[in-house]
């Protein structure tokens, strides 16, 4: 992936962790140690020099000063301030994963509380003005397709149920072909919604980029503020879920987006709410009658 060179384009959390974590893998590799290293160390980092950082990462004065300038951050002294913030109020991006020694109950706790994690940290990064603008686009379409693959199709399906309880007509699609032939068929009163935990996946990417040339708006629900699909979407909402793998899976992803989800049906529920209370009428008494 292209490195950004700025993120003023990028609207992170205020949270300095959340934002190098969100930001690393569309790092160089210098630079990625550096971020690594922060993450890994914030309480020594607070404490070190720039030079005392550089020969820890085994890297140049240069490179941390650069990586400083990528989070938008004027220099080093204001870096190590964002940190100690970030250490004071306990908003640290670590979790706990799950070893070979751990007993059940320790394996279940972590899990849990890595998913509780992904949602308190998305949260505190939901930028509420974008909230509010995908939720009008969403009501606003004359149909939505979702685009999703490997864990994010999960996620799709549950948006597509929760557009359909607001009244909005949405297809979620999680093969390849059938994501490029939709999107060719879409026109300017519809919507694309591309979801991926880290906006890498390019059968997404690729619907998503033909949605847009035709015409369609575009929306995308990932974990990276710099990756392609970020990049390629007109408006984006994020996540903040661990990118460590356990045994495979990054821990928290799928809760945060579809945590994601429930925020944004929210809000587009209280933007229709005499329409949903009419609807959830007639679905509850549609209900009813199959079940006599």
């Amino acid at each position: 992936m292209q490195e950004l060179h700025t993120i003023d384009n990028i609207r992170t959390s205020g949270n300095l962790l959340l934002s190098v974590r969100a930001l690393l893998p569309s790092l160089s590799e210098q630079r990625q140690k550096v971020g690594q290293y922060i993450l890994d160390n914030p309480a020594e980092v607070v404490h070190l020099s720039i030079g005392s950082l550089a020969q820890r990462c085994r890297t140049s004065d240069t490179t941390v000063f650069s990586f400083c300038r990528i989070l938008g951050i004027d220099g080093y002294q204001e870096l190590k301030i964002r940190l100690a913030q970030d250490m004071a109020t306990d908003r640290t991006p670590v979790y706990a994963n799950a070893t070979r020694g751990d007993s059940l109950a320790e394996a279940a706790h972590k899990a849990i509380a890595a998913d509780m994690k992904a949602l308190s940290d998305t949260l505190h990064i939901l930028d509420l003005p974008t909230l509010d603008r995908v939720a009008d686009a969403l009501l606003a379409a004359r149909r939505v397709d979702i685009y999703g693959s490997g864990g994010g199709a999960i996620a799709a399906l549950e948006l597509q149920y929760k557009l359909m309880r607001v009244g909005v007509r949405a297809v979620p699609h999680i093969d390849a072909e059938v994501q490029v032939v939709s999107a060719t068929l879409l026109t300017p009163a519809d919507l694309a919604v591309a979801i991926s935990h880290s906006g890498e996946s390019q059968d997404v990417l690729h619907a998503l980029r033909i949605a847009g040339e035709a015409g369609a708006r575009t929306i995308a629900i990932t974990n990276h503020p710099a990756s392609p699909i970020a990049q390629a979407a007109e408006i984006r909402l994020y996540t903040a879920a661990q990118e460590a793998l356990a045994y495979g899976y990054p821990l928290g992803a799928r809760v945060a987006q579809i945590g994601l989800i429930d925020v944004l049906y929210t809000c587009m529920a209280l933007k229709r709410e005499v329409d949903i209370e009419r609807n959830q009428a007639r679905i509850a008494e549609a209900l009813h009658g199959r079940q006599g």
